[in-house]
């Protein structure tokens, strides 16, 4: 990627920073301060995440080029597909916005090709050649040039789909037009994860929300941005961490016979960025010291979002 790409593509992250996250006028909880910079640092956070994905993923996985050559094309890369996922979260919080669930499917879409292009600059790919998104519990590989189309089983995200349909109502058609599985119920609900109930929470890509909840627009544009998340880190941990693996295991039959029908989701690395790195004591005061958390707040609820000073 040219410099003068790569500089576009910071011009395009400032201005898409310009669209502002913190629409919304009200203030932050009592007690906390928002601090300054937030739309900004929103947009400087999911540039240089794909910057990072896309450039040390074409270090491990590419083969073309010097190391340093590599890794310069797969971060201009990774930081446009960033930009892209940066819209797509933003777009997520029109359905607070407007009180329309409907506005979930378009942003899962354009977070999906942000984090496609991402990941194809991870592998070593021009930006567009495969698209991928993560629907409920499978996997879609699209081939533009092809029309080619695989579906995988993401069995982490099977898992906690089953859990959360023993215990709640499954909306089905909200869920298709909220983009990811949406379960309802009366009341707060109970994590099947974590010994804890909420008005929203999301586990991997299915997401309960509260049906009763006077903020149940803010609630499923909160929860639909950790959707998001983890669908991201996700891909890159598979770019990053398994994919490297993947060439000394395809020469079990068994190993080649299963990746065509499953793809490994596993969440090690958002859990580790949640719980390790940011702390995710929810329940807290200051959960939105936890980045994560106020970047989904942020998103979802289009305010500034207060940290405990």
């Amino acid at each position: 990627m040219s410099r003068s790409a790569i500089l576009a593509v910071g011009v395009l992250a400032l201005a898409t920073a310009g669209c502002a996250t913190t629409t919304n006028p009200q203030p932050p909880r009592l007690g906390t301060e928002a601090p300054p910079g937030q739309d900004l640092k929103l947009a400087a956070y999911n540039v240089a995440f794909g910057a990072l994905v896309g450039g040390v993923g074409a270090v491990v996985n590419g083969e073309d080029g010097p190391p340093l050559q590599r890794f310069a094309e797969g971060a201009g890369w990774g930081a446009a597909g960033g930009t892209v996922a940066y819209a797509g979260k933003w777009a997520a919080g029109e359905i607070a916005t407007r009180e329309r669930l409907a506005y979930g499917l378009p942003a899962r879409l354009v977070h999906d090709v942000g984090v496609s292009v991402v990941e194809n600059a991870a592998h070593g790919r021009p930006p567009l050649d495969r698209l991928a998104a993560h629907v409920g519990f499978v996997r879609l590989d699209v081939r533009p040039g092809t029309g080619a189309v695989q579906a995988r089983l993401l069995p982490l995200n099977t898992v906690a789909f089953g859990l959360m349909l023993a215990e709640n109502d499954l909306a089905v058609g909200r869920s298709l037009v909220y983009g990811t599985p949406l379960f309802t119920d009366e009341g707060r609900g109970r994590s099947p994860i974590f010994d804890i109930t909420a008005n929203g929470f999301a586990v991997l890509g299915s997401i309960y929300v509260n049906r009763d909840d006077d903020d149940f627009h803010d609630t499923a544009a909160h929860e639909l941005v950790h959707a998001l998340q983890s669908h991201e880190f996700v891909r890159a941990e598979a770019a990053l961490l398994w994919s490297p693996l993947d060439e000394a295991f395809q020469e079990s039959d068994t190993y080649r016979a299963l990746s065509r029908w499953i793809y490994l989701d596993v969440p090690a690395l958002f859990a580790a960025a949640y719980f390790v790195v940011e702390g995710g004591d929810i329940d807290a005061p200051c959960k939105y010291d936890n980045w994560l958390e106020r970047e989904a707040e942020a998103f979802g609820s289009r305010r500034a979002v207060g940290v405990c000073p």
